[in-house]
């Protein structure tokens, strides 16, 4: 493909983006898998266009100022202001966008030896923030907050959790690298590894056998901290598509057929569940698990309310923890989607409550890094339910993560942290928050 060919393809997928409310990734994949004759050199490189765009599209808003904000000029100032050629990418070529007009012209030339970066830009749009989003950060991070939010716009690396109830780490280290992919072991997580590089892992054998599932190192950390053993009757209450379900799965050892425990997952919707199929079967774990759809009426909840060991409640969130993999989701967050979904956590904390046995735990948690998703609904629902209390997070990482330092440091002056909050920049994790609650006996 020419450079025009890219550059309109870059412009319609990122047009795509903006109409519609799927993932950036799962649009972009799509598009590829219905032009199987793009070659991997304009595939990478269209890719690199798309992101970076949406990893720079505040910046560039601000450099186009009171100009039109589209797909098509957000990539045009892309290319004048790293240097490019926009001649060569706007050419008016058969598969090319067409020439630029009179006034983009003008926005080209005012552009011109200008960099992406300008010390006159405001603080949230030099870390690529809507500004009622950035003043929430600011209260959480404080005096990190430029640094853990620059860090949250870089791309992520690509995290493999290994079924250590199956194989070794260094046993799927080895298989990956006679395959030609290197991989090192994560920091904090025990059964992680992590990707030099991105790569199509599920062409792999061991993939394909179930030995490794892609998790980022965080959620994987999440599913330890559950603190599920072989004994225990362990729910995960909004399991989605399973990651944290097989996970659980393979710690309580319910591969091997060893385990005198029950895990179920439950969600809302059937279509989430069925989308664990292909994974449970390649983790050979499709008849070792519990599905249910939780119903409006309650009655499952009811019927099993204080019978379970664990019960972990991954709650549905704005994703802000992930942005580095979903940088298009700062755009589409409102304050009336974040007020929604807070009425949703408490509705879900309060159910999932009910099913925890007395000296059993709640564990709540989320992919967010805002307040409002995280310590407040906690804070909120233990007003309320004075039956549960805080275990400190050292504590459970000391009993689930025994031969893993506690990556939060703390001053002999400070009272131990009750929750736990990883983010790229301090844990080079995805952003993840955990609180894990027990029920008085």
């Amino acid at each position: 493909m020419l450079p025009a060919a890219r550059t309109e393809a870059a412009i319609y997928l990122l047009e795509k983006i903006t109409d519609e409310r799927r993932p950036a990734d799962d649009i972009v994949r799509a598009w590829f898998q219905a032009r199987r004759f793009v070659g991997s050199k304009d595939r990478r490189a269209i890719r690199e266009r798309v992101y970076g765009v949406l990893r720079s599209l505040t910046r560039l808003d601000w450099h186009l100022g009171e100009a039109t904000k589209s797909a098509r000029s957000r990539v045009m100032a892309a290319i004048v202001l790293e240097g490019g050629d926009v001649a060569a990418n706007f050419d008016g070529s058969p598969h090319g966008p067409k020439p630029l007009e009179d006034g983009e012209k003008l926005l080209a030339d005012a552009l011109d030896g200008k960099q992406l970066d300008d010390p006159a830009m405001p603080g949230y749009v030099q870390v690529e923030l809507p500004e009622w989003l950035a003043d929430k950060l600011k209260a959480v991070y404080g005096g990190t907050f430029m640094a853990e939010m620059m860090a949250l716009n870089r791309p992520a690396p690509m995290d493999l959790r290994v079924a250590l109830g199956r194989v070794s780490r260094d046993q799927a280290k080895k298989a990956l690298a006679k395959g030609g992919i290197k991989t090192e072991l994560t920091k904090l997580s025990p059964m992680g590894l992590r990707l030099e590089a991105h790569t199509d892992i599920g062409r792999t054998t061991t993939f394909r056998k179930g030995f490794i599932e892609i998790q980022d190192e965080g959620s994987q950390l999440l599913s330890l901290l559950v603190g599920a053993k072989a004994n225990m009757q362990v729910l995960d209450y909004c399991a989605g598509a399973g990651g944290k379900t097989l996970a659980i799965a393979d710690r309580m050892g319910l591969t091997d057929g060893m385990s005198k425990g029950k895990l179920v997952a439950t969600d809302i919707e059937a279509a989430r569940l069925e989308r664990m199929d292909k994974r449970l079967t390649r983790a050979k774990l499709s008849d070792k698990i519990e599905r249910h759809v939780l119903g409006s009426d309650n009655t499952w909840t009811t019927e099993h309310a204080g019978t379970f060991d664990r019960v972990l409640v991954d709650a549905p969130c704005t994703g802000s923890g992930t942005w580095r993999r979903h940088p298009e989701q700062k755009k589409r967050l409102t304050p009336e989607r974040l007020e929604e979904l807070m009425g949703l956590q408490r509705d879900v904390l309060n159910s999932a409550s009910e099913l925890v046995k007395p000296g059993g735990r709640l564990v709540y948690a989320t992919c967010s890094v805002l307040q409002e998703e995280n310590e407040h609904p906690v804070k909120a629902f233990l007003l309320t339910h004075t039956d549960f209390e805080i275990v400190p997070i050292a504590q459970v990482w000391g009993e689930t993560l025994k031969a893993v330092d506690f990556p939060i440091k703390t001053d002999e002056a400070q009272d131990p942290p009750q929750f736990l909050r990883l983010t790229p920049h301090s844990h080079g994790t995805d952003g993840f928050f955990v609180a894990v609650l027990q029920r008085k006996a």
